[in-house]
């Protein structure tokens, strides 16, 4: 009964697969040599264990010419990890680079696409405060405040997906909701398109701008140094 349920349980729970899940979460195509270079195992292991990822339909695969590109399509399996995440010990760090990379992640990073991490929590509640977002018990909605809010920061607001309910995620950092979905992925488009925040070169990482510093406080009144 519970047979197919356990075997997707054994294979996200295996420490490299869930390191090449976690490192997809970006929402991002991934090549398999980068994949591997990330888990830190040999690229014919990685190989392995990707082809189990892609045969439980966990994550797809896409060739282009001599690479392989995997990607997870359904943001059900990010919201699975995150959950594990959430009722997990918090990493530990074995090296200076580890620690970095956990540190940078936490801060802000992209989660399918949309930011995440300290500044994603911070971000979602300045919108609440200021009545962009209003909050349910099992999503947020975009207020007409909201909506006037997006228009002016040059996002479309007469498409049907801006009167849809918003996800709530659980921050697997921070252990508190961020908004997420098509609105959320939107809106980061927007503020890497302003420069507010950009890629950085650690996968799934993002950086503030000072640019996005100087917004964040015009926009929202978030006080980034606080």
């Amino acid at each position: 009964m519970y047979e197919d349920f356990a075997d997707n349980i054994l294979l996200i729970g295996h420490k490299t697969r869930l390191t090449m899940l976690i490192e997809l979460s970006s929402g991002r195509s991934l090549p398999a040599g980068d994949l591997a270079k990330l888990a830190n195992v040999k690229p014919q292991t990685a190989s392995e264990h990707l082809s189990k990822l892609v045969k439980a339909n966990l994550i797809s695969v896409t060739t282009c010419g001599r690479h392989r590109y995997y990607k997870i399509d359904d943001e059900k399996v990010v919201d699975a990890i995150n959950a594990l995440s959430v009722i997990s010990p918090p990493m530990s760090n074995k090296s200076l680079k580890e620690t970095t990379k956990k540190e940078k992640l936490s801060y802000m990073r992209t989660c399918y696409g949309h930011i995440a991490g300290k500044m994603g929590v911070r971000f979602t509640e300045a919108l609440l405060e200021n009545n962009y977002l209003k909050e349910n018990e099992d999503f947020y909605k975009l207020t007409h405040t909201g909506k006037a809010w997006l228009k002016e920061i040059g996002i479309d607001t007469d498409k049907r997906m801006y009167s849809k309910s918003i996800p709530k995620h659980i921050d697997w950092t921070e252990r508190k909701n961020h908004m997420a979905g098509p609105i959320a992925l939107q809106i980061t488009k927007k503020m890497i398109e302003l420069s507010w925040i950009e890629k950085s070169k650690i996968n799934r990482c993002l950086n503030l701008t000072k640019k996005g510093e100087n917004a964040f406080k015009i926009h929202l009144n978030m006080n980034i140094t606080e």
